[in-house]
């Protein structure tokens, strides 16, 4: 299974102070079926807690997955700036999917090398 987040996602989460760890227990969580919402053609709606904000009043994400291959975490957004996706990120996000779903592993592997897509590794004791 591989774990990716894009590199638009990577720039948010920086500016936003979300760490790969808080992505890590996101992906934890998906895992064991918490998320907020099915968006469909492998969209999901995951909320992850902030800096000083908590859950409630943290972020939004979504991400792609396709099961026992991979998850992207794909777009993020503060709920005290956006409330929910805008129609044109959802065009947006429909032709990522497109896009990802159509990947092999060396398109991933090339993606990963130009810096498009972003691996989140595992720390020990966190596997």
């Amino acid at each position: 299974m591989l774990y990716l987040k894009t590199r638009y996602f990577a720039r948010w989460a920086r500016k936003e102070g979300v760490p790969d760890s808080s992505l890590r227990e996101a992906i934890r969580e998906f895992k064991s079926g918490l998320f907020e919402a099915n968006l469909g053609n492998h969209l999901f709606k995951k909320r992850i807690a902030l800096p000083g904000r908590g859950k409630s009043g943290g972020a939004r994400t979504i991400l792609f997955y396709q099961q026992e291959e991979k998850l992207v975490f794909c777009f993020g957004f503060a709920k005290n700036v956006q409330e929910d996706l805008y129609e044109s990120d959802k065009k947006v996000l429909d032709r990522l999917v497109k896009d990802l779903l159509g990947f092999h592993s060396a398109d991933l592997d090339k993606y990963i090398q130009l810096g498009a897509l972003i691996k989140i590794t595992e720390t020990e004791g966190e596997k």
